[in-house]
């Protein structure tokens, strides 16, 4: 049995269309391979792992960092407080946190992750904190690292001599 003239024109159609990307398909250049040290390794375990870390732990340990996020946040929030008295709550509040994570993991395991990321080429965590823009507090102000140095009022304008 013979297609109908109408089938073979929609055949036809439909090769037609998909003529143009065909070529298109086949010369995409592949995607470039990740940085060395970027994300995991097929088939190798995360540091923690190899560290001995429990899963529970660092399930515990995304939690306080979640918490400790949360907190920083309502801090930064407070209209009633002044920026002095945000960084020492906030300040507070890492420590604590940073008290709780630590005590989630030894010190042995810590540097048994901290030399499993540098042989892997990894950049060690900073202690779970994401790199800001440059000068940026924790409530988006610049920060302050010590009061200001007074500045010298400008010296008064030099009379020239009338001629």
């Amino acid at each position: 049995m013979q297609f109908p003239i109408i089938a073979k024109c929609v055949l036809l159609f439909l090769v037609a269309l998909a003529a143009p990307s065909l070529p298109a398909q086949t010369t995409a250049p592949a995607p470039a391979p990740p940085a060395p040290g970027a994300g995991k390794r097929i088939g190798q375990e995360p540091c923690w792992q190899e560290a001995g870390v429990p899963r529970s732990a660092v399930a515990q340990r995304r939690g306080i960092e979640r918490a400790t996020k949360t907190q920083v946040a309502a801090v930064c929030a407070d209209s009633g407080l002044t920026p002095q008295q945000k960084r020492v709550k906030i300040r507070e509040i890492r420590q604590h946190a940073r008290q709780q994570m630590e005590a989630l993991v030894s010190p042995e395991q810590q540097e048994a992750i901290r030399s499993c990321e540098e042989s892997r080429g990894g950049m060690p965590h900073a202690g779970g904190r994401m790199p800001r823009g440059k000068g940026a507090g924790p409530c988006g102000e610049m920060p302050v690292t010590g009061p200001n140095p007074p500045t010298a009022p400008p010296p008064p304008p030099e009379s020239a001599p009338q001629p």
